[in-house]
């Protein structure tokens, strides 16, 4: 995951800390494909407005984007302060499924 501050005023950005993952489960038996998604990860570590940058079939792009809507994050900071940022996500599905 690459990301960067979301916000117009981007003051101290050297205090800023990653958001990190909670619970990212996807669909089983997913087949290895790339995938990459962008989108925000707001001030609660919610995913919004995700948009595929590089899909996958439709199938396992319908179901990824699904997925999403269950994934959380402990929020990006700045100082003690949650804050939205922009985020690219790349999946590398693995599974020994094949569509």
């Amino acid at each position: 995951m690459e990301f960067a501050d979301a916000s117009p005023d981007k003051t101290g950005v050297a205090n800023l800390t990653a958001p990190q993952a909670i619970r990212t489960t996807l669909p089983s038996g997913l087949p290895r494909v790339r995938m990459v998604v962008a989108c925000t990860l707001d001030g609660s570590g919610n995913v919004r407005a995700p948009r595929v940058l590089e899909p996958a079939s439709a199938v396992i792009t319908s179901k990824v984007m699904s997925a999403l809507n269950g994934w959380k994050f402990q929020p990006a900071m700045r100082g003690n302060q949650p804050i939205a940022v922009s985020a690219i996500l790349g999946f590398g599905i693995d599974t020994n499924d094949r569509f």
